[in-house]
């Protein structure tokens, strides 16, 4: 660091050589260009805390621009995949909707079709009982022809 007459010497020489001006070591000049120097140390200082806070500043606005970019992440995310669930929940019950109807439908066919094959067999079963009571009835007149 500059003892105080080396930092006073080049303000010094530089007056002399462009105003050719001669200045003291205790020249008003001299105390003035001190309290410049100090002046523009504590606006330094001050800057620099200024600026120091404009940064904790900006990193915490970052950091809560950031948590809250996440957590809308996070609700877009979580709506699409109640969304997605309630899509498909509604897709499975359409599916299964649809499979009860087809099956019933079905159903109601095999039961149309076993009732017109039981009507078939209950008319053949009459027709197979009147021909067995005319076979009875022949022989019952064949017997009574012969016993006669």
């Amino acid at each position: 660091m500059q003892t105080s007459s080396d930092s006073l010497a080049a303000p010094a020489q530089e007056t002399s050589a462009q105003h050719g001006l001669a200045l003291v070591r205790d020249d008003t000049m001299l105390a003035m260009h001190t309290l410049h120097q100090r002046l523009l140390q504590d606006s330094l200082q001050a800057q620099q805390a200024l600026l120091d806070q404009y940064q904790q500043e900006l990193e915490s606005l970052s950091t809560r621009w950031s948590l809250d970019a996440r957590d809308k992440a996070e609700r877009t995310l979580n709506a699409a995949l109640t969304a997605g669930k309630d899509a498909m929940a509604q897709a499975m019950q359409d599916a299964s909707s649809h499979a009860a109807t087809s099956m019933r439908a079905e159903m109601d066919a095999a039961q149309e079709r076993i009732a017109a094959m039981l009507q078939d067999a209950q008319r053949g079963a009459r027709l197979h009982l009147l021909a067995a009571c005319l076979a009875l009835a022949a022989m019952a007149v064949a017997a009574w022809v012969l016993a006669h």
